[in-house]
C-alpha cells in the first residue's frame, strides 16, 4: 500500500482528480447558484405583480365609494392621496372583487396569501389562507420601504406606508424548492459524472504516460543483471520519453561495448603475459632438473630478464592505455603548448633509434599552438614515430594550423598495411603481420594507446596506407588561442 502511495502514477491521478473537483464544483455551484437566483427573481416579479394588482384594486374600490360626511368637495374626491386613502380604506368596509380573491384561495402547493393591517397591527382585509405567523414591517419615519423575503417555504413581499398602511403578499414556494431540489441532483450527478469519467480517463492517460518509464525501469533492471545486449523498445514512444530511452539506448550500447572491450583486453592481457610467464616456469624449472655450468646457467637468467623487461614493458603500457582512457575530471582542461616544438623534441629523441636502423626522420614544422598538455602530445607522437620506425621506414613528420585545429602527420615509406588490417590497427595487441612486427617484442599497444589519447582530446586520428607505399597517420586536434 506504501508503495501505491508513493507511485508517480497515484501522485498524477490525486493531483488530476483534485483540479478536475475544483473545475466541477467552480462550474456546477455557480451555475446552480445562478438558476436559483433567476427562480427567485421570477417569484419576486410574481409577488410584486400580485402586490400591485391588489393594491389597485382596493384603490379603485375606494375611489368608488361614496365620501364620507366630512369629505371635501366632489373635485377633491377624484384624487385620493396616500392618507386619504389610508383613511377610507380604515374606516369603511372592503370587498375584493372575486377576480382578485380567487388568486388567494387554498392551501395548495403554490397558493398565495395576503394581509393589510393598519398602523396598530389591526387587519383590515386578509386573505383566508394567510399564515398566522406574518410578520410586518415597522412604520417608517418618511414615505414607506419595501422588502422581499423568505420564510420557511414561504416568499412574500412586504411594504409599510408612513400613513399607517401594512401590506403583505407571499406565495408558497414548495414546488419550487422541489424543482431547484432537482436541478440541485441534476448537477451534482452530472458533476460527478464528468469528474468519474475525468478520473477514469486520466487513470487511463497516466497508466499510458507511465507505461514507457515502466518499460525503461524493467529492461534497466534485466541490464543490470547482466544482459547487456536489452534495448529499450522505442517503437511506441513518440514523446520525449523516446528521445529519453534513445539516449538510453545509445548509453547502455556504450556500457556494452566498454564491458566487451573490458572482457577482451582481460583476454588479451592474459594471453598475451601467458607467453612470458610459460617461459620463465619453463626455463626456472630446466634449471632445477640438475645442476648446470655457469655458462648455461647465465644463458637462462638472461633470457629470464629479456621475458622479465618484456613484461615489465606490457604492464606498463597496460597502465598507460588505463590512465588514457578513463582521465582524471581535471584532464578536462589542458594546457596549451607548441606543437612544433614538442615534435622537435620527440623527433630527436627517436633520432638515434632512426640510425641504428638504418632510417632517417625528416621535419617540416610550422609553428602551431595546440590544446593538449605537452607531456601527453609527446608520449602521441612517440608512439606513432616509433610504430613507424619499428615497421620499417624513413619517416616524414610535419604540423600546420588548419581553422580551428592543429594537424600533424606522421608518414613513413615502409611496406604500407594490408586494406584488410587497416581497421584493426588501433586495437589492442593486434599485430597487422609478423613480417612488419618482427621479433621485437612488439605488444600492440602503441596505436592503441595514441588514439585513446586523442580521443581524450577530443581529436581525431586517421590512417591512410597502401601496400609498398608506407604509412600515413594523420593527427587532427584542437586548435590553442
Amino acid at each position: 500500500m506504501k508503495t501505491f502511495f508513493h507511485s508517480l502514477r497515484w501522485r498524477l491521478q490525486a493531483w488530476h482528480g483534485l483540479l478536475l473537483l475544483l473545475v466541477v464544483v467552480g462550474s456546477t455551484a455557480p451555475a446552480y447558484r445562478l438558476a436559483r437566483d433567476n427562480q427567485m427573481q421570477r417569484l419576486d416579479k410574481e409577488l410584486s405583480q400580485l402586490e400591485r394588482n391588489l393594491v389597485r384594486s382596493l384603490l379603485d374600490l375606494v375611489q368608488a365609494s361614496p365620501p364620507s360626511p366630512v369629505s371635501e368637495e366632489p373635485s377633491q374626491r377624484q384624487f385620493l392621496g396616500p392618507a386619504d386613502f389610508v383613511r377610507r380604506l380604515v374606516g369603511q368596509p372592503v370587498q375584493l372583487p372575486e377576480a382578485i380573491l380567487v388568486q388567494f384561495r387554498g392551501n395548495q402547493p403554490g397558493y398565495a396569501y395576503f394581509s393589510v393591517r393598519d398602523r396598530n397591527d389591526q387587519i383590515i382585509l386578509q386573505s383566508e389562507n394567510a399564515p398566522t405567523d406574518l410578520v410586518f414591517l415597522p412604520l417608517p419615519t418618511v414615505d414607506l420601504v419595501e422588502e422581499t423575503r423568505s420564510v420557511g417555504t414561504r416568499r412574500e413581499t412586504l411594504r409599510s406606508s408612513v400613513h399607517g398602511l401594512k401590506v403583505v403578499v407571499g406565495r408558497d414556494i414548495t414546488p419550487e424548492l422541489h424543482e431547484m431540489h432537482s436541478i440541485a441532483w441534476l448537477h451534482l450527478f452530472i458533476g460527478l459524472g464528468v469528474w468519474l469519467f475525468g478520473l477514469l480517463g486520466g487513470w487511463w492517460l497516466s497508466g499510458r504516460a507511465i507505461r514507457p518509464i515502466r518499460t525503461i525501469s524493467q529492461t534497466a533492471a534485466r541490464i543490470a543483471e547482466g544482459n547487456l545486449k536489452e534495448r529499450i523498445d522505442i517503437r511506441e514512444m513518440d514523446t520525449e520519453l523516446g528521445e529519453l530511452s534513445q539516449v538510453l539506448n545509445q548509453t547502455f550500447e556504450r556500457l556494452h561495448a566498454a564491458f566487451e572491450r573490458q572482457r577482451q583486453f582481460t583476454a588479451d592481457a592474459s594471453h598475451e603475459l601467458r607467453t612470458p610467464i610459460t617461459i620463465l616456469l619453463s626455463e626456472t624449472h630446466r634449471l632445477l632438473k640438475r645442476e648446470r655450468s655457469p655458462e648455461e646457467y647465465r644463458e637462462a637468467l638472461e633470457t629470464c630478464e629479456a621475458t622479465a623487461q618484456r613484461m615489465r614493458r606490457l604492464v606498463e603500457s597496460l597502465l598507460l592505455l588505463a590512465r588514457q582512457e578513463n582521465p582524471p575530471a581535471a584532464a578536462a582542461h589542458h594546457s596549451v603548448c607548441d606543437l612544433s616544438r614538442v615534435l622537435k623534441e620527440a623527433a630527436d629523441h627517436l633520432t638515434p633509434l632512426a640510425r641504428e636502423r638504418g632510417f632517417r626522420i625528416e621535419t617540416t614544422l610550422s609553428p602551431t599552438v595546440c590544446r593538449v598538455d605537452a607531456e601527453t602530445l609527446s608520449l602521441l607522437a612517440t608512439n606513432l614515430m616509433a610504430n613507424a620506425l619499428q615497421h620499417g621506414g624513413n619517416v616524414k613528420l610535419s604540423c600546420a594550423s588548419q581553422g580551428q585545429q592543429a594537424v600533424f602527420s606522421v608518414e613513413d615509406d615502409g611496406p604500407g598495411i594490408d586494406e584488410a588490417d587497416q581497421p584493426h590497427v588501433f586495437e589492442r595487441f593486434y599485430r597487422a603481420d609478423q613480417a612488419r612486427t618482427g621479433n621485437s617484442g612488439h605488444s600492440g599497444l602503441g596505436l592503441a594507446i595514441a588514439k585513446a589519447i586523442v580521443d581524450n582530446h577530443g581529436g581525431t586520428l586517421t590512417l591512410r596506407s597502401t601496400l609498398g607505399k608506407g604509412a600515413c597517420f594523420e593527427v587532427h586536434l584542437p586548435a590553442g588561442e
